[in-house]
C-alpha cells in the first residue's frame, strides 16, 4: 500500500496549484478593468505572499531583468509618443505633454499587473503539483505530460547546449570569443543539439509508457494535491467577486 507525499512549508507552500491560478487570474483582470491604482494593493500584496512563500529572492531577480528595464522603456516611449494637452517638458522635437504622461502612466501600469501576475504564478505553482492537480481533476495524463514536457523544453535545450559548449571546448574549439568566432561555432553546435532533440522523441516515448499511460484503470500517484470543499469555495468566490468587479466598472457604478 503506497503513501501520499503529504507536502511540507506553511499554508501558501501547500496550497492548491489550481486555486493559487484562480486567483492570481481573478487579480490580473480585475486589475486590467480597475487601472493603475490597482497596483498600489496588487504589487505589494504578490511581494508578500511571494516572501511567505519562500521565493522572494527569485521573483525580485525576475523583475529586475525582466519587468525593470521593459517598464521603464514602455513609460518613455508612451510619454514621446502622445502629445497633448500642458507641456511638461521640451527641448528640440522631444515634447512631453498631459496627455503622453496619463498614457504612460496607464499602459506601463498595465504592463506591470500582467508581468507581476506572471511572476507570482512562477514563483508559486511548482508544474508537477499544477499537472497533478490536473489530473486529479480528470484531464488526461496525456495532456498533462505534454504540457509539462513543453513547459521544460526550454530548461532542457539550456543544458544540452552547455554540455555540448563544454565538450567543443574540450576539442579545442573557440566559443568564447568575439562574434565571428562564436557564428563560426554555431553550426558544431547546433548540429548536435538537433540530433539530441530528435533522439529525445523516443526517450518521451518511452517515458509515457513507463508512466502507464497507455495502461486501463485507475492511476495512482506519490503526490497527491488537497482539492477540499473548500477550495472550491474560494474559487467560486474569487470569480463572483470578479465578475462583480467588471460589471461595475462597465456600468460606471464604481469609477475607481
Amino acid at each position: 500500500m503506497y503513501e501520499p507525499i503529504t507536502p511540507a512549508g506553511n499554508a501558501v507552500q501547500r496550497a492548491n496549484p489550481l486555486v493559487v491560478v484562480c486567483l492570481v487570474l481573478c487579480c490580473l483582470i480585475d486589475g486590467l478593468f480597475i487601472g493603475s491604482k490597482y497596483l498600489l494593493f496588487f504589487f505589494p500584496t504578490s511581494v508578500v505572499v511571494v516572501a511567505v512563500a519562500g521565493n522572494l529572492k527569485r521573483y525580485l531577480a525576475l523583475l529586475a531583468a525582466v519587468m525593470l528595464p521593459t517598464a521603464t522603456l514602455m513609460f518613455v516611449l508612451q510619454l514621446l509618443a502622445n502629445e497633448g494637452g500642458v507641456t511638461y517638458w521640451h527641448w528640440w522635437i522631444i515634447r512631453a505633454t498631459e496627455l503622453g504622461f496619463d498614457n504612460a502612466i496607464h499602459y506601463t501600469a498595465r504592463f506591470v499587473v500582467i508581468g507581476t501576475a506572471v511572476f507570482t504564478l512562477i514563483c508559486l505553482v511548482k508544474l508537477s503539483r499544477f499537472t497533478r492537480a490536473l489530473e486529479q481533476c480528470g484531464v488526461n495524463p496525456r495532456v498533462t505530460y505534454v504540457l509539462q514536457a513543453t513547459v521544460l523544453i526550454i530548461p532542457q535545450m539550456k543544458k544540452r547546449v552547455a554540455v555540448i559548449l563544454d565538450a567543443q571546448r574540450a576539442r579545442g574549439i573557440e566559443t568564447d570569443a568575439n562574434l565571428r568566432v562564436r557564428m563560426k561555432a554555431l553550426l558544431p553546435v547546433a548540429a548536435p543539439l538537433i540530433l539530441s532533440a530528435l533522439t529525445s522523441v523516443e526517450e518521451r516515448a518511452v517515458s509515457l509508457e513507463a508512466r502507464g499511460t497507455t495502461l486501463p484503470g485507475k492511476r495512482t500517484s506519490l503526490l497527491q494535491v488537497n482539492n477540499s470543499t473548500f477550495d472550491k469555495v474560494i474559487c467560486i468566490v474569487a470569480v463572483l467577486i470578479c465578475g462583480g468587479v467588471i460589471i461595475a466598472v462597465q456600468a460606471n457604478w464604481w469609477m475607481p
